[in-house]
């Protein structure tokens, strides 16, 4: 499993984790994703231009009581994979 802190505290080594599991090679574009020249197409254009960053860490909590029936729904499969 991945986990969205774990990937925002330590770039790197989780990147270099899912390269491993899905049998792909490092490239250092991997971390530097966000000085691509190419263009960007989404509504969120501007944060892929960004480093990643720390701030959005539990930021879910906000929502969290609206998620209530979605985490009724999806409990079983958050059990199973969920740490």
């Amino acid at each position: 499993h991945v986990q969205y802190e774990d990937v925002v505290t330590d770039l790197e080594t989780q990147v270099q984790r899912i390269l491993q599991y899905l049998e792909l090679p490092w490239e250092d574009a991997c971390l530097n994703f966000h000085d691509t020249e190419r263009a960007v197409r989404t509504a969120s254009s501007e944060q892929v231009r960004q480093p990643i960053y720390t701030s959005g860490i539990g930021f879910w909590r906000n929502y969290e009581s609206h998620l209530e029936e979605l985490k009724e729904v999806l409990e079983p499969i958050l059990e199973r994979y969920a740490p």
